[in-house]
């Protein structure tokens, strides 16, 4: 295969791994929207979702090294200083473009990924703050050893047992 038909390879598989991403950023805002409604099964199937599409893009990224690996030896590039941007510049037209732009999308792709785990990520620790919060109420509630005397002294006895575990 030459060098401008590996080029081609790569801005393809590329754009196919831009698409992914794609995917797993709908798959990311269904799994928002699921948590929000506290829909197990949603949730359920989003991580059924995103287990496929990973092993998509795990397929697609050793492709991936492959190529680079490849066209880097064609184009004299070290395999240690290897990045598209090194690739686009020792490309030639029409390549080094399309390279550039293949490569602005992807980023922009992986950029509001990452902002919407960490959104997504941000309301998980929220829930758990308030499921935690709801534990130790109950807990305070069943097991309460408060009692008042006359005197207005509060005396404790230590809990006599759990709501819900703490052991997992």
């Amino acid at each position: 295969m030459n060098t401008a038909s590996k080029l081609e390879q790569l801005i393809g598989l590329f754009n196919q791994e831009t698409e992914l991403y794609r995917s797993m950023q709908d798959i990311v805002d269904r799994e928002r929207a699921a948590a929000v409604r506290s829909d197990v099964d949603a949730l359920q199937a989003t991580a059924r979702d995103k287990e496929h599409l990973i092993s998509d893009l795990q397929r697609k990224e050793a492709l991936r090294h492959q190529i680079v690996a490849d066209l880097a030896i064609e184009l004299g590039i070290s395999s240690q200083d290897v990045t598209l941007t090194s690739i686009s510049q020792a490309a030639n037209e029409p390549y080094a473009g399309r390279l550039k732009r293949v490569k602005t999308n992807f980023l922009n792709v992986i950029k509001s990924l990452q902002t919407a785990n960490e959104h997504n990520r941000q309301l998980v620790e929220h829930s758990l703050a308030l499921l935690r919060g709801s534990f130790n109420l109950l807990n305070d509630l069943v097991a309460s050893g408060t009692v008042y005397h006359r005197t207005g002294n509060i005396r404790n006895s230590k809990s006599t047992g759990n709501c819900i575990s703490s052991e997992i």
